[in-house]
């Protein structure tokens, strides 16, 4: 349905309902008013989809118009991935999901040439769909674990979304940037400071996926939760011990992992992250 109609009521009568779709493309009067900033955009005609948790809204005669039965069951298999990763049982506030065509109008709509970014503050997602690229898991990650845990460091967001993306298959990815001497110490990484256009993407974000999955592994979700709210200066209080020893004993915990080299290889370089 188009999303002019979006949240009207039986009550009212059917002149309302005539005049919502044919100002159909925009804004209807139910819409959240901090959502008509992308609603309302110019140049943008939204088409809106419904999931039991999610708002969808995508352009007509784009991918994500052709995959949209996949979109909709991806969505909320994704929700339910990340409420199981950070042990929440429960996530109340529809989440609305904008689906673009490219980069560019990614750029157009939230201001920044990206394949995908979150506005947690605003329960919307954002992602450039393609007929491979039909998740939403790394922007769903930074919507629900930053309103229910609160604001992060970005090492540790980053982190955990990538790993939410990737699964298991992040370990591999960090074994080969190991095996090729190109992982970063993480004291350069794990930081208040540390931000996305520091160093190499490809690199930074694999290694903070992999790292963060160990660190859920070894220590549970609840000691993860607490350095997501105390930060990374309270590690050692934290973890029992400083930085530079979960350095060298994640690194240890690769090559113990993977004795031979793995079958899968480095995809980011591949792919790219250029997600926020």
């Amino acid at each position: 349905m188009w999303f002019g109609v979006r949240g009207l009521r039986s009550v009212f009568v059917f002149p309302v309902l005539a005049a919502a779709f044919a100002t159909a493309g925009r804004a209807g009067p139910a819409i959240d008013p901090v959502l008509r900033q992308y609603l309302d955009h110019e140049g943008f005609t939204w088409v809106s989809k419904r999931t039991k948790h999610f708002h969808l809204y995508f352009q007509k005669d784009s991918e994500a118009h052709r995959h949209i039965s996949a979109l909709k069951r991806s969505v909320e298999a994704d929700r339910a991935h990340v409420l199981s990763l950070i042990g929440a049982t429960a996530y109340d506030p529809p989440i609305s999901a904008f689906f673009l065509k490219s980069g560019a109008r990614m750029k157009d709509l939230v201001g920044v040439e990206v394949d995908g970014r979150s506005r947690p503050a605003q329960h919307a997602v954002f992602s450039v769909v393609t007929p491979t690229w039909l998740h939403l898991t790394h922007e769903i990650c930074h919507e629900i674990a930053s309103n229910l845990w609160g604001a992060a460091e970005p090492w540790i967001e980053e982190g955990l979304a990538v790993y939410a993306d990737e699964g298991d298959n992040i370990y591999y990815d960090a074994w080969t940037l190991l095996n090729s001497g190109n992982l970063i110490p993480l004291e350069k990484l794990v930081n208040p400071d540390w931000q996305s256009t520091m160093y190499s993407a490809d690199i930074t974000y694999t290694e903070l996926g992999g790292f963060v999955k160990f660190l859920r592994d070894r220590y549970g979700t609840d000691r993860v939760k607490q350095l997501w709210q105390a930060g990374s200066r309270s590690i050692p209080q934290v973890l029992g011990k400083p930085l530079a020893e979960l350095d060298r004993e994640w690194r240890e915990s690769l090559v113990g992992q993977f004795p031979q080299p793995p079958i899968r290889h480095y995809r980011a370089g591949d792919v790219g992250f250029l997600m926020q």
